[in-house]
């Protein structure tokens, strides 16, 4: 299984490569962090169920994206390197680590896709995920029935 040294460095290339309108969600025992790439800003969210973590979060400038579902966000440029995909990987793992003591990514899987949209009949939007891997990711790949392979 993939450790944080091998992770870090795979995931900051991913994140350069993820394209717009693109997804990328790593999850297992009930925990996910998605990386969200759209236009100039890429948004990274992570789960929390814990209320005493949310001053920690606030402090590095996290926000609550989602009460109800516990999600909070974080708004990055668009990595166009690795200098910038390092920032948003370093953050990202120090609250996966620091903040809820992630210890490893045994048990963890990724899923990524990327939403096109088309016209039917040159009128009617119709959109469809297209499933996106990365094997260099390190990590299993959780397959999803709806999503389409390129």
């Amino acid at each position: 299984m993939t450790g944080w040294r091998e992770f870090d460095p795979a995931l900051m290339q991913v994140l350069v490569e993820l394209p717009d309108e693109a997804v990328l969600v790593v999850s297992g025992r009930g925990r996910l962090v998605q990386f969200l790439r759209g236009g100039d800003r890429m948004a990274v969210e992570v789960s929390n169920d814990s209320p005493g973590d949310e001053p920690r979060l606030r402090d590095r400038q996290w926000r609550l994206a989602d009460e109800w579902a516990g999600l909070w966000r974080r708004d990055f440029p668009r990595p166009a390197g690795q200098r910038e995909a390092a920032v948003i990987v370093a953050e990202t793992g120090h609250v996966l680590r620091n903040v809820w003591g992630w210890t490893g990514l045994d048990g963890f899987r990724y899923e990524s896709w990327v939403e096109i949209t088309r016209k039917v009949f040159g009128f009617f939007p119709r959109s469809e995920e297209r499933r996106i891997r990365w094997p260099g990711l390190g990590l299993p790949e959780r397959l999803h029935p709806d999503r389409m392979d390129e």
